[in-house]
């Protein structure tokens, strides 16, 4: 990250203001992937990209302050940590912010100091595959994290596993085709969902990004 060149971005969302620190030219960090690791699993710079769906997360996140206030909640995926600053802002209980990336929970923790501290927030490396946890969340939050279907099963695993009851997911999508299939799977798996949608100007486009509020069914 020395030989990167960074820039400070400021983001108005739903009236709050975000300083990120971002990497000027992404293509430079995709250079310093090896062919060994890239091999090893696909590994691909996504955390440094702002995506649509943070982006509409963060902002159901900041409209929504009272379902997250003093709730013991996980993050999956934090990337640069757009949706993490957004949870702290709304005072959790305590927020476990996680990526599969050093780099990305790296990010996160210099953004957090460039807005300031937060207390209750722990960084954690978190493979879903093999998720190194210890308790169950009342809340699980995520954004754009059901892009491949190896994932599915893991994150579905994950979701039964570390859910607290009566407990609540807020998953945030862009409408992949992929999808389709991960959310046929996760009903047959016994949760239940409703959804809205939120639009994001991104270069010109304007690009629908749907909100799922997930919850197991009870009985």
């Amino acid at each position: 990250m020395g030989k990167l060149k960074l820039y400070q971005d400021k983001i108005s969302i739903a009236g709050q203001s975000f300083v990120l620190e971002r990497i000027k030219n992404l293509d430079d960090l995709v250079d310093e992937i090896s062919d060994a690791l890239f091999n090893e699993d696909e590994r691909l710079p996504y955390w440094a990209e702002l995506w649509p769906s943070a982006h509409a997360l963060t902002e159901f996140i900041v409209e929504s302050p009272a379902l997250f206030k003093d709730k013991d909640i996980l993050e999956l995926g934090c990337g640069m940590g757009l949706t993490t600053l957004a949870l702290a802002r709304g005072n959790p209980q305590k927020l476990l912010a996680t990526d599969y990336e050093q780099p990305a929970l790296d990010a996160t923790r210099r953004n957090f100091n460039l807005n300031g501290s937060a207390q209750n927030i722990s960084l954690q490396l978190l493979d879903w595959r093999s998720p190194n946890l210890n308790q169950k969340y009342e809340m699980i939050v995520a954004s754009d994290v059901v892009y491949e279907e190896r994932f599915f099963q893991p994150l579905i695993d994950l979701f039964q596993n570390f859910l607290a009851e009566k407990g609540t997911i807020i998953l945030a999508e862009p409408n992949r085709s992929t999808a389709r299939t991960f959310f046929g799977k996760l009903a047959l798996a016994g949760f239940q969902f409703k959804n809205s949608d939120k639009f994001v100007n991104q270069n010109g486009k304007k690009i629908k990004v749907t909100i799922y509020t997930i919850t197991k069914e009870q009985g």
